[in-house]
């Protein structure tokens, strides 16, 4: 599937967050450079870039007053707990039919091998 996107979730710290990306390893590697620490996502899903985008449109809409704002800016990051994020992600791929699968969870991009160089 030459159109494969990601929909993670992301909780390096009290609030989870979630995002899309087309390469979770090199994403999971910016937020760590960000943030000064590994950074695991908690759950990864794979599917059809139209749908990770549409699944990450949903989220926004649905949860719009459990994001959290900084100033005028709105990020996407939210007060719930990681559970009522993983419930309402799993929610909006059902009811809308998302093709999407939740393929990994606990991703840590420091024990994947596929790209290892033998130092």
């Amino acid at each position: 599937m030459t159109d494969t996107y990601y929909f993670y979730i992301v909780m390096p710290f009290d609030r989870p967050g979630f995002g899309i990306a087309q390469n979770i390893k090199d994403r999971s590697q910016k937020y760590s450079s960000h943030t000064g620490k590994l950074v695991n996502f908690p759950f990864i899903y794979a599917g059809h870039r139209p749908h990770a985008k549409a699944l990450e449109r949903a989220i926004k809409t649905v949860m719009a007053d459990k994001i959290w704002v900084v100033e005028d800016w709105r990020t996407e990051w939210l007060t719930v707990s990681l559970s009522e994020l993983k419930e309402t992600v799993d929610m909006l791929i059902s009811e809308r039919h998302f093709k999407l699968k939740c393929i990994m969870k606990d991703y840590d991009f420091t024990k994947d091998l596929s790209n290892s160089v033998d130092l």
